[in-house]
């Protein structure tokens, strides 16, 4: 039997409701306990219907970290696209 395409999940719940996604990342966060684990900084991209995009960073962000922190995402991003390419 031919294997024409695999679904892959990105997102544990539905990544259309963004204040529950905000949530469980907050959620995430606050479970953290060691200390060499925690979150040092959070990066946020936001696009409007009408393309209009904002960026937002919380934590210990300066303009070169969340430039490091977007592109080790995108970098993540790809891999895991490339893990499930047929």
């Amino acid at each position: 039997m031919t294997r024409l395409a695999e679904v892959v999940t990105l997102y544990d719940t539905n990544a259309s409701d963004i204040p529950g996604m905000l949530c469980q990342s907050a959620d995430s966060i606050e479970a953290e306990t060691d200390e060499n684990d925690r979150t040092k900084a959070m990066m946020g991209a936001q696009m409007t219907h009408d393309g209009a995009i904002a960026i937002y960073g919380w934590g210990s962000v300066d303009r070169f970290t969340a430039i490091g922190i977007l592109q080790a995402a995108v970098a993540k991003l790809c891999d895991v696209v490339e893990e499930h390419r047929v």
